[in-house]
């Protein structure tokens, strides 16, 4: 009897050990509260912008909820052309081929990356320059991982457009 119930505590004792109660466990899908553009003004301070101005590098600072935070601004979409040709170069799937992309549309095409971002006390930020002047798409990836589990939450927010001058 006491066999048994040595046994009976000692696999107690390691489910609860091997059990967890911790908060990265559950993952829950991230939210942004929202997403503001710097550039640095004449006296060398960061002022908030809403247009953007081409040449000049603009800080997309964001505040969310997530572990890891992406940015595509969009700017650029370099397509790799056939040699000797002007015809664009497509993969078996008849996809583009990228020499460099930075827009959302092309996720998961070789040459197309979003920019990592750096946290701080404001929030998730990256830096960029938009090298053209126009209107460009920029988007938001969002990404909650459940550490140690197979949880991984991600969610894609369409900010809007940008417009540079």
């Amino acid at each position: 009897m006491k066999k048994i119930i040595y046994t009976v505590a000692l696999g107690l004792f390691i489910a609860f050990s091997m059990s967890s109660c911790l908060k990265e466990d559950s993952t829950s899908n991230p939210t942004m509260k929202s997403l503001k553009m710097y550039m640095v003004d004449k006296s060398g301070k960061d002022s908030l912008v809403t247009q953007v101005k081409s040449g000049k590098s603009v800080k997309f600072v964001v505040e969310t909820t997530a572990d890891i935070c992406s940015v595509w601004p969009g700017g650029i979409r370099n397509i790799m052309k056939m040699k000797n040709s002007t015809a664009d170069s497509l993969d078996m799937y008849n996809h583009p081929v990228l020499n460099s992309s930075d827009c959302y549309v092309d996720y998961g095409l070789v040459g197309a990356k979003g920019y990592k971002t750096t946290q701080n006390s404001t929030g998730w930020y990256a830096s960029y320059t938009y090298k053209t002047a126009g209107t460009f798409d920029v988007t938001i990836v969002l990404t909650n991982n459940g550490y140690q589990s197979a949880n991984y939450k991600q969610v894609v927010i369409q900010f809007g457009k940008v417009t540079v001058n």
